[in-house]
């Protein structure tokens, strides 16, 4: 892929990124959300608040989504 590619799509309750840095899909259901971050790093699955944009609000771009995800969980008690 080249440099800088990303693909997205927000329609529906199914959304996707495809990235040179890894894959994300998040399912947004009535009552929960979910989150399925794949990269260089690992896998990430989680649960996350009903309407949640961490990744929309971070640019789609994945290395500070999971920089915020990471911040997120050693915040938590």
């Amino acid at each position: 892929m080249p440099p800088g590619f990303k693909t997205y799509s927000e329609r529906w309750f199914l959304k996707y990124l495809f990235s040179n840095h890894g894959l994300c899909f998040g399912v947004d259901l009535r009552d929960r959300s979910y989150l399925l971050l794949v990269s260089a790093r690992g896998v990430r699955w989680q649960r996350r608040p009903v309407g949640d944009k961490v990744v929309e609000n971070l640019d789609y771009e994945l290395p500070r989504i999971e920089a915020a995800l990471d911040a997120e969980a050693r915040a938590a008690p």
